[in-house]
């Protein structure tokens, strides 16, 4: 739940709706770098992680909005 403070919007937690904001950029901006990383790996590097080309792609091409 949000309340109105006078310091601005915050939730229950107490986070203001521009911090909140800013983590959300900035989890979005660490989704890039991962999922840019991640394409960048050959087969011998995907599978020391465990995945294969076609698992590799298909969260690469996720939007940054989705985990």
């Amino acid at each position: 739940m949000a309340y109105i403070t006078a310091y601005g919007l915050t939730n229950s937690q107490g986070i203001s709706l521009p911090g909140r904001l800013l983590a959300t950029l900035r989890t979005w901006r660490r989704r890039a770098l991962e999922r840019s990383a991640l394409a960048r790996l050959d087969e011998r590097e995907l599978r020391d992680i465990g995945i294969n080309r076609i698992e590799a792609l298909a969260e690469i091409r996720k939007p940054l909005w989705r985990a």
